[in-house]
């Protein structure tokens, strides 16, 4: 019986398929394991930003910010921590930065314009259409923006003043150091219209953004985020990832 040949390149189609579907398969497994975070339960009061990982945020699991859009990480890079406190969501980011600074005087000012910022984006569920948007800045100035939903905003049935009127009342501190800044903010929870943490089980979306800039508000910034997102838009909350309480 003749010996049956298989050609070489065959064989190297049939493994490239393979490492192909490999590679698919552990992209899905990443996107799988960063679909959902759990919010463990922190200690009250504000954190000690002098350490790299205040010890409120131990539990937390540390997620970096990447540039998903484009399966790249930032040139400097992130980290957020995220968690539940009797008075609201607790959010700590540390941020490696060589230029670290805001030319913000006061609250409420477009912060994604004037330099290094970070954002909170907060959906609580799936079943509401609003969401609320946090920017602290490394010099401690605050803008929050309650969006009443994202296509009316995009339309315009929401103005700028619709959105930046309602206060979330959120505390917030901020510390810069050479080459690296932190923050943490609390958004209570009254701005979500509960009076204490949802109920075990409960799922809302979120994303922890940063517009990095360096050398001047004139120069495009390095953005990134928590959340895996297919677009190169921070408003994508399809992409969000889910915090289960």
């Amino acid at each position: 019986m003749p010996t049956r040949l298989i050609p070489v390149g065959c064989l190297m189609l049939a493994v490239l398929i393979s490492c192909a579907k490999k590679d698919i398969v552990e992209r899905d497994r990443k996107a799988e394991a960063m679909a959902e975070v759990t919010s463990p339960r922190l200690s009250e009061g504000p954190a000690d930003l002098t350490t790299d990982v205040p010890s409120k945020y131990a539990a937390c699991a540390p997620l970096p910010l990447r540039q998903n859009w484009s399966e790249t990480m930032p040139k400097e890079s992130g980290v957020a921590r995220i968690g539940a406190t009797a008075a609201g969501l607790s959010v700590h980011v540390r941020f490696e930065d060589s230029d670290i600074f805001s030319t913000a005087t006061a609250n409420q000012q477009r912060m994604w314009t004037l330099g290094d910022v970070v954002e909170v984006f907060v959906k609580p569920g799936l079943d509401r259409s609003d969401y609320w948007e946090v920017h602290v800045t490394p010099n401690n100035f605050l803008m929050d923006l309650h969006i009443p939903s994202r296509a009316g905003m995009q339309s315009g049935e929401h103005t700028w003043e619709d959105i930046i009127t309602p206060e979330s009342g959120t505390t917030y501190q901020t510390r810069v150091v050479d080459g690296s800044w932190s923050a943490e903010l609390t958004i209570p929870w009254a701005a979500f219209g509960l009076t204490e943490p949802p109920a075990l089980g409960t799922a809302w979306q979120f994303a922890v953004c940063r517009y990095n800039y360096n050398g001047g508000v004139e120069e495009d910034p390095e953005l990134s985020s928590t959340a895996p997102l297919t677009r190169r838009n921070y408003h994508y909350y399809e992409d969000y990832m889910d915090l289960k309480f």
